[in-house]
């Protein structure tokens, strides 16, 4: 194997008196190295905050230190396991897109938490943000608890930041963190003393907007999680609802003051559905299918949707959108709104 490091950095590596062995599978890489900024092949192997570990070999072997002061750029060759897991992304193949970040998360590991300015977004740090986004994708959402603790140590810049607090959202959904997570969704909305008109029949409150600064994929997911956590705490007051004595005049106060709450609620997660599913062209599949089946199951549970046409053919068009784009995830307990409503008044 020909000897690409010159004597000028052993020279380095000795100064600082490192030399270790290879932690990670090693990436092709040339350094740009002292005064005249010369370059310098190997191979790397893992990096911290202050040193680059360097092999001469292609294997990884015998790999020293050097100092990362002492080097002014990193031309980095993308290795070819990586080249596929990126080309499984681009196609949308999720599932084998978890496999193969998963892979590059333990091979290039070793690169994923240096801070140092010159490792930021290397493909170790990059493996971990892909990988959550491929279980995010498939709606493995439990199996996320992990890789957010890690996704938020590796050296990732401002472009991954937003995504990345957005995981945060997904892994209280894991959780049934509803009320955490209706209040972290609070963030992003346009709020009741900004909309002019508000309350005056120009926009209703449960049709608050979402900040138009936001990413369109961005603000899909926001829609959703909003949807969700509206969705699942007014479950919760209907539950506290239905314990309440029907016929007592002590309670009525109350009992029209959580009907009005959830119909409110319920207003506004049917309307977040419908931005989830619509918003970004629902061009991210799984999350357009997963708000289309949560509008259809809140329609079902209205209480008066078994004598309302307009919900009955609401629900209809979104059952019949579904099962055109995927047939197969249209769930069985929802099949019956294929079938088309009757319109009472038809023929009056």
């Amino acid at each position: 194997m020909k000897n690409y490091i010159k004597p000028f950095l052993i020279i380095i590596s000795l100064s600082i008196g490192i030399s270790v062995d290879s932690l990670a599978k090693p990436i092709a890489a040339t350094l740009t190295m002292g005064k005249n900024k010369q370059d310098f092949p190997g191979y790397v192997t893992k990096a911290d905050d202050n040193n680059l570990y360097v092999s001469q070999f292609e294997d990884g072997s015998a790999a020293a230190g050097y100092s990362l002061a002492s080097i002014h750029e990193i031309s980095w060759r993308e290795p070819d396991d990586w080249k596929e897991a990126m080309e499984l992304w681009n196609r949308n193949d999720y599932t084998g897109g978890i496999t193969a970040f998963a892979e590059a998360m333990v091979s290039y590991k070793g690169l994923a938490e240096s801070k140092h300015p010159l490792m930021q977004d290397s493909i170790g740090a990059q493996a971990v943000f892909y990988y959550m986004e491929c279980l995010r994708r498939k709606g493995k959402f439990s199996s996320m608890m992990e890789p957010y603790l890690k996704v938020q140590r590796v050296n990732l810049g401002a472009k991954w930041q937003d995504q990345i607090r957005l995981f945060q959202g997904w892994s209280h959904l894991a959780e049934g963190k509803w009320k955490p997570l209706n209040l972290m969704m609070e963030v992003y909305e346009v709020k009741e003393i900004e909309i002019p008109g508000i309350g005056d029949f120009t926009v209703a409150p449960n049709e608050l907007p979402i900040k138009p600064e936001i990413n369109v994929h961005h603000m899909a997911q926001i829609a959703f999680l909003r949807a969700r956590s509206t969705d699942e705490l007014s479950n919760l007051l209907n539950v506290e609802l239905s314990e309440l004595d029907p016929d007592s005049d002590e309670t009525l106060e109350l009992r029209q003051k959580l009907a009005s709450q959830i119909g409110v609620m319920r207003s506004k997660a049917l309307t977040d559905y419908s931005r989830a599913f619509t918003i970004n062209y629902g061009q991210e599949r799984g999350l357009a299918l997963r708000a289309m089946i949560g509008s259809m199951k809140l329609i079902k549970r209205m209480p008066n949707f078994s004598t309302n046409f307009v919900m009955q053919k609401e629900a209809h068009g979104i059952a019949k959108l579904l099962n055109g784009i995927s047939p197969s995830n249209m769930p069985a307990e929802l099949s019956d709104l294929l079938q088309a409503p009757v319109d009472p008044d038809a023929g009056k």
